[in-house]
């Protein structure tokens, strides 16, 4: 990846799409496949406390559920829904480093993970969603 400058115009020069998260121009071309905000190469690692059995199980099921890729990404999340799931695998597993595990994987700020928390702590949507991770996960 290539690390970019904070305007846009950069970004169209390039011709591809901007990491809004991290300011990176990732390579992708507009309608490319991905989340638009989170890019994580093939050959990165998983952060060691997601390597393991439950852990691998625990991300499968969500895989299943069509919330995150193959590659563990978040698939079709809102920052929020994203940073709730990043909490309860979290919880399972027994990860104190929540933010910085996640957003180790997720290549997201873990300060943008931990606010995509709170404000989501103030949304009644969030109800649902939390209850569905239960189903998904528990």
């Amino acid at each position: 990846m290539i690390k970019i400058g904070k305007v846009i115009g950069d970004v169209i020069e390039a011709g591809g799409v901007k990491n809004v998260t991290n300011n990176y121009y990732d390579g992708r071309q507009p309608g490319d496949e991905g989340n638009g905000d989170m890019v994580v190469e093939a050959d990165e690692e998983v952060p060691e406390p997601l390597r393991g059995e439950h852990a691998e199980l625990l991300m499968e099921s969500l895989v299943d559920a069509g919330m995150l890729d193959e590659g563990w990404q978040p698939r079709g999340l809102s920052g929020s829904e994203q940073a709730l799931t990043a909490r309860a695998v979290s919880e399972r597993l027994g990860i104190n480093d929540v933010w910085q595990v996640f957003g180790a994987l997720w290549r997201v700020k873990p300060s943008t993970l931990r606010a995509y928390f709170n404000r989501a702590l103030t949304q009644k949507k969030s109800l649902k969603f939390q209850d569905l991770l239960k189903e998904t996960i528990d």
